[in-house]
């Protein structure tokens, strides 16, 4: 099947807020929490909330069934309330999600790209994300140039991309 990739929408936030969940919950052999519980945590909400937002940008991943199966998207916070990969208020912070039937195909991949050259483009100044360091996007994130610039508690790795 060919793999479509289009601009998200503000009739996409509730497939985003599904992505959201399954980043947050990756390990298939641990408890998730449902869309909802994750919606009602703030550090985790925060990422979708109103979206789109002023500077927000993303990406829907479709089959040819226009069903989507992955989502990436970058949004700025202040410092005051940060994500978890925080770096600068000027850095957005990646979020990305993909079904699990969807894993291992090159749509994550396909996603990043896309979002890597769009904020290239627009001068951005690079992009971060937070990644658990056994998650297996990370070497896909390591594969795409960001670089690790701190560590989290819990296990977590805060990665930047610079584009200058």
């Amino acid at each position: 099947m060919t793999l479509k990739v289009r601009a998200a929408e503000a009739a996409d936030l509730d497939f985003l807020a599904a992505m959201l969940a399954e980043a947050a919950f990756w390990r298939p052999s641990e408890p998730r929490e449902s869309v909802d519980e994750v919606l009602r945590r703030p550090e985790l909400a925060h990422y979708v909330a109103g979206w789109p937002r002023p500077g927000d940008r993303g990406l829907i991943a479709e089959y040819e069934t226009d069903v989507p199966v992955g989502a990436a998207w970058l949004r700025f916070f202040p410092e005051a309330d940060p994500g978890y990969g925080f770096v600068d208020a000027a850095v957005p912070e990646l979020s990305m999600g993909v079904v699990p039937s969807a894993r291992g195909q090159g749509v994550g991949r396909r996603l990043l790209k896309g979002l890597i050259d769009a904020s290239r483009s627009a001068g951005l100044p690079g992009i971060s994300l937070s990644v658990e360091t056994d998650n297996y996007a990370r070497r896909l994130y390591e594969q795409a140039g960001f670089r690790p610039v701190g560590l989290e508690e819990g296990g977590a790795v805060t990665m930047q991309l610079s584009f200058w």
